[in-house]
């Protein structure tokens, strides 16, 4: 059954967490937010690449700015902001008094030493490419200078920014939580990945981190002394729960929120005291060819292997209905989506076959499609602990097996699958994306960016981002995406299998929510939680 959702943008099941005016926040208690995936421990905002790191990484740092549940960009650390008339500067201010968890006031000192450190020559993370236009930087990564012009420090609280051209992403990218200069400038910048400090962080957000065991929880405790107001709950734990537990964690009040699969949804939304509700995120889900081997590296490969996957039959079936076929990497959530020019490559297991035939790919005596003595045959890595991928990953394995292709299916830890995505040891794999408020894709699909899993190098896509990204004019700055994603739904580095729609289970003691939730979730002021408090 395909559930209605599709058809809009935010969809809200429940209202019963509505809060009158009548009802005044209580302290105290504890926030168990359910993650199914265990973090990494990477809780270094620079350095961390994986979504459940950043849910930590989220309450323990805070940013210059920070994103609303509109999208839009808010001030934070920084209490305002000058942008010149010819948007090639931005002065920030910061507040006055902000203090690290370890009683150091954060000064515009630290805003420097953390994007400074994202430039640096030895810098071992992947956002160097979303500063790389700052007036100076690319002399200073290649160590011909050690400064950065365009990063400067004009007082302890102002802080100015320079682009060697209009950067339209300029403002919404400094969302990234600030480190404290005076416990990580002595290490140096090639060693920081290995840091303790990294598993024991030390931010300024309103909640200080107190434990982490692996395969059980984060354990993180209320900054009573945040500059923004103390949070309402005492201790917010993040705890690790079984994918098949959930129900049972949520009827027993172990978990206060946590996301739901889509065949626990009708179970769930009938508990007494939980709230569903179900939004779509601005991330999508995927299946990467790596495209430096041979046999994908031919896009007619690539096209078929699309055609021939029944990805409707994975979202109405496997997700039943909670999801959106996905042919691009823009979600619909997004101000940059298009539908125009865009290729459905709807399920056609025959033009899959056609297009195999003529890129010269035939049948072998035990029904591999073969071509040059090459077989058509791979592994499939896919991340463990999700009902979902691994039922996609059988279907897929099917669908593949009626073309004459033979997939392997790889099974494995999500961070050991990270790993092995990282050292470019993968024939495919399945992940998925969340992506930033901005559309610019330059830190996953630019030829230069670390993040470009598939390998793919294409002259004419790298040419629209750079466009993208110092095009300031809205119109046609969402022009040249719709142009970019025409060109990426031809050439398919990855295939697109669905764009991300999320059940979110609330219990309803939790109060001050977010009722009518934006791509963020009902959630989203998690970063500050001012507005969350726990009824008795």
């Amino acid at each position: 059954m395909k559930r209605p959702l599709v058809v809009a943008l935010f969809l809200l099941l429940s209202l019963s967490v509505i809060v009158s005016a009548a009802d005044a926040p209580k302290q105290g208690g504890t926030f168990r937010y359910g993650i199914t995936t265990n973090p990494r421990g990477m809780f270094n905002p620079i350095l961390n690449t994986e979504v459940y790191d950043g849910l930590i990484i989220d309450v323990v740092y805070d940013g210059l700015i920070y994103i609303d549940a509109s999208l839009q960009p808010q001030p934070m650390i920084a209490k305002a902001w000058d942008i010149s008339e010819d948007g090639k500067e931005i002065t920030f201010y910061l507040h006055q008094g902000i203090k690290f968890h370890d009683g150091v006031e954060l000064t515009a000192k630290d805003v420097a030493y953390t994007y400074m450190t994202i430039l640096h020559p030895d810098y071992t993370g992947v956002r160097y490419g979303q500063f790389n236009k700052l007036v100076g930087a690319k002399d200073y990564k290649e160590g011909k200078t050690d400064t950065v012009p365009g990063i400067e420090v004009i007082d302890d609280y102002t802080i100015k920014f320079s682009v060697e051209e209009a950067y339209a992403p300029l403002l919404s990218t400094f969302t990234y939580g600030i480190l404290p200069s005076h416990l990580l400038e002595d290490i140096p910048v090639g060693e920081l990945e290995q840091a303790p400090f990294n598993l024991h962080p030390i931010g300024s957000g309103p909640f200080k981190f107190v434990e982490f065991q692996t395969d059980q929880h984060v354990i993180l405790e209320a900054n009573k002394d945040y500059f923004f107001g103390a949070p309402n709950i005492d201790t917010l734990v993040f705890q690790k729960v079984a994918q098949d537990a959930i129900p049972i964690y949520l009827q027993q009040n172990r978990v206060d929120f946590i996301a739901i699969s889509p065949e626990q949804y009708e179970q769930v939304k009938a508990m007494p005291g939980i709230d569903v509700y179900v939004y779509e995120e601005l991330s999508y889900n995927y299946i990467c060819f790596n495209m430096r081997q041979e046999r994908f590296a031919d896009a007619a490969v690539r096209q078929a292997i699309t055609y021939g996957f029944d990805r409707q039959t994975y979202v109405d079936v496997i997700r039943e209905g909670f999801g959106i076929v996905a042919n691009a990497p823009v979600p619909t959530a997004s101000w940059a989506f298009t539908t125009e020019g865009i290729d459905t490559y709807d399920y056609n297991p025959e033009k899959a076959a056609q297009l195999l035939a003529e890129a010269g790919w035939t049948k072998g005596p035990d029904g591999i499609l073969q071509k040059d003595g090459m077989k058509l045959e791979f592994e499939f890595l896919v991340p463990e602990g999700s009902r979902q991928n691994e039922q996609m990953a059988l279907l897929f394995q099917q669908n593949m097996e009626d073309l004459g292709i033979k997939v392997n299916l790889v099974f494995m830890e999500f961070s050991a699958a990270v790993d092995r995505v990282d050292a470019r040891q993968f024939d495919t794999f399945t992940m998925g994306w969340s992506l930033s408020v901005d559309p610019d894709p330059h830190s996953i699909w630019h030829s230069t960016s670390l993040w470009n899993d598939p390998g793919f190098y294409n002259e004419e896509s790298d040419a629209l981002i750079e466009a993208g990204r110092t095009e300031t004019d809205p119109e046609k700055r969402k022009e040249i995406y719709a142009e970019w994603q025409k060109l990426i739904n031809k050439e398919l580095p990855t295939m697109f299998v669905s764009y991300g729609v999320t059940i979110g289970a609330i219990n309803q003691r939790v109060k001050g929510i977010d009722t009518n939730p934006g791509p963020l979730g009902p959630l989203v002021d998690l970063e500050l939680l001012s507005t969350i408090w726990l009824e008795d």
